[in-house]
């Protein structure tokens, strides 16, 4: 029991010795790239190819094919405070039908940036509607109890600039 004892006694002192000389450790994150290499994945006709890591100079350039951008780097787009127009905001439709004894003129947008602002505005008199872009791009403004023979041109403007018009007429 004697020779346990003093195994353990040693054991604490040794270990004690240790943990005395332990101190505080300096960290350091180095810079490096991760060069080279990448892959390429896809299915369903699409193909997705690159590499991990940064753009290692300048601004990240899109790439685009079809209705697909993709664009490379480290968060890209997370400092663009303002992304501007698509440039293919369009009023699809401006028409106008009668509805339950009424006419409505319906104007249908499409083409801009989910959460981006409009304004319809129609020229015979002057009365506006606004609203948000959705998150498939589209967007709707509805103006109810117009009188019969009503006509002129709806001009929607976008929050980003884009404008455009489309006339209109009322049964």
């Amino acid at each position: 029991m004697m020779k346990r004892t003093a195994r353990l006694a040693l054991m604490i002192s040794l270990l004690g010795l240790f943990v005395g000389t332990a101190e505080a450790q300096d960290y350091a994150i180095f810079w490096f790239t991760i060069d080279g290499g990448g892959g390429i994945g896809g299915g369903d006709g699409f193909e997705l190819s690159g590499t991990i890591g940064q753009a290692d100079a300048g601004p990240a350039t899109p790439m685009t094919g079809g209705s697909f951008e993709l664009t490379g780097g480290f968060w890209p787009g997370a400092a663009a405070a303002d992304e501007g127009c698509t440039d293919d905001e369009k009023m699809r439709k401006a028409r106008c039908r009668e509805r339950n004894g009424a006419n409505q003129l319906k104007v249908t947008l499409t083409g801009g940036r989910p959460n981006d602002t409009f304004v319809v505005t129609l020229s015979s008199d002057g009365a506006s509607k606004d609203g948000t872009i959705n998150s498939r791009g589209k967007g709707k403004a509805k103006f109810n109890n117009r009188a019969p023979g009503d006509s002129g041109v709806a001009t929607a403007e976008w929050g980003c600039g884009a404008v455009e018009e489309k006339e209109y007429a009322c049964p």
